[in-house]
């Protein structure tokens, strides 16, 4: 019996371990709160749970030594410690996050040990790669050329779950979502290139319109340029990575950006209140009204949506912290958890969008737009925990079936590796759709 490492046991983790313990794989979860692995075997005989501070890097090493493949679902800046690792002792490995640059650094010595490293095997990124791979291959196959590429994902709200003014709940790690929040991004459009820097990259925002679904703001995904080379789409004139949210949300995003709130400098908050912090932060007396400051600071009326915001969080209430330091991102972040969850029997949802353009010797040109809506399962997995993880629980299955075999660090853009996956997750209801228009 093949033995899979998975490491952490956050939100997005239990269809991994499911799939894999029906697959008949031993799965043993390791997890700084054993409890949270326990929850997630679930007493089935083909797991284990284990408890691991990933910080303890000999008994991390322990770990893989002894399984022949390791799922990395840890924050990102852990997967190239695990990657050299694995490669160390010869162990395949998996991951749903970008390549980072000290990850693609270990692509040599994967191929020297053999190893295979699939990384950005989850929804975004994951399902995006794949399903486009798949349409870009298929235009090539016809003598076309893709000139235009418009990504676009999101994860959202059922829309009977939208009942906040931030049109947002969490599926994943508050912390991730408020990292992301940090990013510079860059894009080409129209042959041009495009840098954002990250304190304006809530307003590089624009409306896409979903069909059966709606508008949706969209601001730009990280690094898009990289990705030509990535897709090989040399010499297309626009290639632009979105991610999608409700209305409103980039405005508010932006204004927490400018007071400060995503900052990671960490800050004395023992016995302190929420409204103590914010006055600080600020930098207002006991008696001026938080909300009225705040938005006079951003140059918005007071009565604005993004300083209400912040007053329907409780950032300016009189809330104590539970901790005696904190940085404004995680403050922000334990009070946007604590407003912004789902609660039992809602549903969350991702929308994925695909907008392509394509032309063919011959002078035809094709719209291609492929898109994705999956709902979460009421009182079971959300939708962004399958997304995620069950294309990973593929991608595990078939490098140990040998039906992946390359070394190095991969994606998931060649047909070896997207054709099976994509069928096996239509299997299982997560299937991306298509529409072609001719010109």
């Amino acid at each position: 019996m093949k033995r899979v490492l998975v490491l952490g046991a956050g939100m997005v983790t239990r269809p991994i371990v499911r799939h894999l313990l029906d697959k008949g794989y031993e799965v043993v979860v390791a997890s700084r709160t054993v409890s949270k692995a326990q929850a997630l075997i679930q007493g089935h005989p083909g797991g284990k749970a284990a408890a691991l501070e990933v910080s303890d890097e000999q008994k991390l090493e322990s770990f893989i030594a002894q399984c022949d493949l390791a799922v990395s679902l840890l924050p990102y800046a852990h997967h190239p410690v695990v990657a050299k690792l694995c490669i160390k002792h010869r162990k395949h490995m998996v991951t749903t996050s970008y390549v980072s640059a000290a990850m693609q650094e270990l692509d040599g010595a994967a191929k020297q040990a053999g190893v295979t490293v699939l990384n950005e095997i989850g929804v975004d990124p994951g399902i995006d790669h794949m399903s486009a791979m798949r349409i870009i291959d298929a235009v090539r196959r016809k003598g076309g050329k893709i000139v235009a590429f418009k990504s676009y994902c999101g994860g959202l709200p059922a829309p009977e779950a939208n009942d906040n003014p931030f049109g947002y709940k969490f599926s994943w790690a508050p912390r991730g979502v408020l990292l992301a929040g940090r990013n510079n991004a860059q894009y080409l459009l129209d042959g041009r290139h495009v840098t954002i820097p990250s304190e304006r990259l809530f307003r590089d925002m624009h409306v896409l319109q979903v069909e059966g679904q709606g508008d949706y703001e969209a601001y730009p995904n990280r690094d898009s340029i990289s990705y030509i080379d990535v897709y090989g789409l040399q010499g297309i004139q626009t290639m632009f990575r979105g991610t999608l949210r409700n209305m409103g949300w980039c405005d508010t995003l932006y204004c927490v950006g400018k007071l400060g709130l995503l900052s990671l400098d960490e800050t004395d908050v023992k016995g302190r209140t929420y409204a103590q912090f914010m006055r600080a932060l600020l930098g207002c007396g006991a008696q001026d009204e938080l909300r009225v400051v705040t938005a006079k600071k951003l140059g918005i009326p007071a009565d604005a949506l993004p300083a209400w915001n912040l007053h329907w969080l409780g950032m300016f209430s009189d809330l104590p912290f539970k901790v005696d330091r904190i940085c404004p991102l995680d403050a922000l972040g334990d009070r946007m958890y604590e407003k912004l969850a789902y609660r039992p029997g809602e549903r969350d949802m991702i929308v994925l969008y695909h907008d392509f353009r394509a032309q063919y010797p011959d002078g035809k040109r094709e719209r291609i737009v492929s898109s994705l809506i999956d709902h979460g399962i009421p009182g079971g997995d959300s939708s962004m925990s399958r997304t995620v993880s069950l294309p990973a629980a593929i991608g595990v299955d078939l490098i140990l079936q040998g039906k992946i075999t390359a070394p190095g660090v991969l994606r998931p853009v060649t047909a070896d590796i997207y054709d099976p996956v994509l069928d096996e997750l239509a299997g299982l209801d997560i299937v991306c759709r298509e529409r072609t228009e001719t010109f």
